[in-house]
């Protein structure tokens, strides 16, 4: 066979194979991106990304939910972003949908709709985030409040989403930009988002507001913050940090302090490290090794505060209570921390 035959044989075996290769149809088209909210008579652009298995460049309609279906336009690459435009002539509610097409002509599936109010007015502003508490307790009522501009400056009212399955009813109609104010309580302490909408004159709504984050704790709630720290060896002693993550004061009940071999016993019990306070009496029983002491100190902590206990150690024949006495080596000893809830923090200093 002469060059040239086997040159046009190849051609042709190569066209033949192109042709037959399996065609698949396009991927179905992203949902439209674009206002949900357009005027009447105005022309708005809407995007979307169509793709195609086999990498065909492909050609895309939009169907405006008007009666009206564009003219198919392209080619354009596979994957990439194309924009179209339209404007309605009269009011309503539309769905907007896309369908692609590959070089063979083969359609994808419709997307999914894009939905678009046409107005002749804009809808309100969207609210602010609503502005109130950020932590509180429950069945208690707290104050939220926000606004929301309006283009068109028509009045609007407020409604709120309180995050627990409950929406309030709508404000009564304000002057844009206004405050409105309302209230809720919460029975569960969980993370809450209080979302807030507006509404004009003409019945057309806003998009909701970005949360604000609201937390309902319990009652009451103490907890250590982190690890015990021991204080140099010349001062006989450790400390705690015990926040209160509850919503109204809470006490720690009281101390047992399981007497170390070295026969110490626990001096003085300080709140913020400022003044002493609660000393152990003198001749209370059990500093003997091994022995328990149970010493109630009602310590009260405020909510949303943290506070620091801090213990001292002496010889038992010391029995000053300020400023902290003899250093003692209390290594092994074992004081456990109860507090109002039942809860517990054991030290090992």
């Amino acid at each position: 066979m002469s060059e040239k035959k086997a040159l046009l044989a190849a051609l042709l075996a190569a066209t033949v194979g192109l042709s037959c290769r399996s065609n698949h149809r396009p991927d179905v088209p992203s949902v439209p991106a674009g206002p949900d909210f357009c005027l009447k008579d105005s022309t708005y652009a809407f995007t979307t990304v169509a793709s195609d298995p086999d990498g065909d460049s492909v050609a895309l309609r939009f169907d405006w939910g008007d009666s009206s279906v564009s003219f198919w336009q392209g080619w354009f690459a596979s994957g990439e972003t194309v924009e179209f435009t339209h404007a309605w002539s009269d009011t309503g509610a539309y769905e907007v949908r896309v369908s692609a097409q590959d070089q063979r002509l083969v359609m994808s599936e419709s997307s999914d709709s894009l939905r678009v109010q046409v107005v002749i007015r804009l809808p309100p502003d969207t609210p602010g985030e609503p502005s109130g508490p950020d932590v509180g307790g429950k069945d208690t009522l707290y104050d939220f409040r926000t606004g929301a501009d309006h283009p068109d400056w028509l009045s609007v009212a407020i409604r709120f989403a309180w995050g627990d399955g409950d929406t309030s009813d709508w404000s009564e109609f304000v002057l844009p930009g206004s405050p409105v104010e309302m209230s809720h309580f919460w029975s569960v302490p969980d993370t809450y988002e209080v979302t807030a909408q507006a509404k004009d004159t003409y019945g057309l709504t806003s998009s909701w507001s970005e949360p604000h984050i609201f937390v309902i704790r319990p009652s009451g709630r103490l907890r250590q913050v982190g690890a015990p720290i021991i204080v140099p060896p010349d001062s006989s002693g450790f400390l705690i940090r015990v926040v209160n993550d509850g919503t109204v004061e809470d006490t720690i009940d009281w101390l047992e302090f399981l007497d170390t071999p070295d026969s110490a016993y626990m001096r003085d019990f300080r709140i913020d490290a400022n003044h002493c306070g609660y000393p152990i009496p003198p001749g209370m029983p059990g500093t003997g090794p091994g022995d328990t002491v149970h010493f109630t100190a009602p310590v009260t902590v405020a909510p949303d505060m943290a506070q620091i206990v801090e213990l001292f150690f002496g010889e038992f024949f010391d029995r000053e209570i300020c400023p902290p006495g003899t250093p003692v080596n209390v290594h092994g000893g074992q004081f456990v921390f109860r507090f109002s809830d039942g809860s517990e923090i054991t030290v090992n200093p």
